[in-house]
């Protein structure tokens, strides 16, 4: 009896290990542009899913199954069914988390996930992307009006949406790429201590060129706060560094 529990619960772990690995990866490849994952929760989710549905099915497959057991189908399928409604969850999950924008307003980026972000407001059409977008950088140009800014101040104080957040202010990260390098962190104070300075070598040997060539922004999400690096000349973010871009005014 032992051997078939056993024979049953691995192929069911073979199967589970398949369909995770085609969902996460297929998220992972389509949503989740590499240089933000180290910033986002994708990671913690993914484990979870791993966890639940390569532990949880085999297992109760492993309990429940007896070959001439009548009502082995019927076990089967509930296991079956609680197993994908814990997957089809997950999935979810981690589409709600994947970033769309990455949006830069007054000195910093924010990734604003699905689950945030509103692409149906966006006045510029090039920002009207659906939510299966992933990634696409965004500035966002405090609006001209002073009762506008106001009322953005407010909203913003009273817990709601802030700059980052409103896409009808978004504008082309290109056509405003001169503010946003005026706000870059000076490299030399940014790599000043042994840690950060192995980061920035390692950074400059993967991406060739003088540490000036690059402009450095805090990067803010939910998980954590890091360094993207953009390309001065193409404006394209081409790192993200595990550097804490509050902790310079401490130093």
């Amino acid at each position: 009896m032992f051997k078939h529990k056993l024979k049953a619960s691995l192929v069911h772990l073979g199967l589970s290990i398949v369909l995770v690995g085609l969902i996460i990866g297929s998220i992972l490849f389509f949503f989740f542009p590499r240089l933000f994952i180290a910033v986002s929760d994708f990671k913690e989710v993914a484990s979870l899913i791993v966890s639940i549905d390569l532990i949880l099915g085999p297992l109760l497959t492993f309990v429940v199954f007896q070959p001439k057991k009548k009502s082995l189908t019927f076990d089967l399928s509930v296991i079956a069914t609680i197993q994908l409604s814990a997957l089809t969850y997950g999935a979810f999950a981690l589409f709600q988390i994947h970033p769309v924008y990455v949006t830069f307003s007054v000195d910093r980026f924010t990734l604003v996930t699905a689950k945030d972000a509103e692409p149906k407001k966006a006045i510029d059409k090039a920002f009207n992307v659906s939510k299966f977008s992933a990634g696409k950088l965004a500035f966002a140009k405090m609006p001209d009006s002073l009762e506008k800014r106001n009322e953005m101040l407010f909203i913003a104080a009273m817990g709601g949406e802030d700059l980052d957040q409103r896409e009808e202010y978004y504008e082309s990260v290109e056509d405003n790429l001169a503010q946003i390098i005026a706000k870059s962190l000076d490299p030399n104070i940014l790599f000043k201590n042994k840690k950060e300075k192995n980061k920035a070598k390692q950074f400059l040997s993967k991406h060739k060129g003088q540490l000036d060539s690059f402009a450095y922004l805090p990067l803010n999400s939910l998980k954590k706060d890091a360094i993207i690096v953009l390309d001065k000349e193409t404006a394209k973010p081409v790192a993200t560094l595990d550097i804490d871009p509050w902790s310079l005014s401490k130093k």
